[in-house]
């Protein structure tokens, strides 16, 4: 049985484990869906799958992790919303405007 913890302030309850997708992906730069070999592609969607049915309803990305947000995003309309805590990154500067683009230009990449 999964523990959970209250986030912070909030009634949100976050598993103690997440499922971090830093190694499930395909590659470390942006590649087109067409290229993600098959069975990578089904071993994503099975450890995504094994996670939420232990419990682990948090899954993590970024978008320093190549491939990983587009392919999580074939999985995550498989799963109700309201079922899942899906978080994402965006990298770190030092100058505020190029933060503010990066994060508006993930923003579009999500829709």
């Amino acid at each position: 049985m999964m523990l959970y913890k209250r986030f912070g302030r909030t009634e949100l309850k976050m598993p103690v484990f997440s499922c971090g997708g830093m190694r499930y992906q395909y590659k470390w730069q942006d590649v087109p869906q067409w290229q993600i070999p098959h069975d990578n592609q089904e071993n994503l969607e099975a450890t995504i799958r094994r996670a939420v049915e232990l419990g682990i309803n948090h899954i993590e990305t970024a978008r320093g992790y190549g491939s990983s947000e587009m392919q999580l995003g074939r999985i995550l309309p498989n799963f109700l919303r309201e079922d899942l805590i899906v978080q994402t990154k965006v990298g770190p500067t030092a100058d505020p405007k190029e933060f503010q683009r990066d994060f508006e230009n993930h923003y579009e990449i999500l829709g």
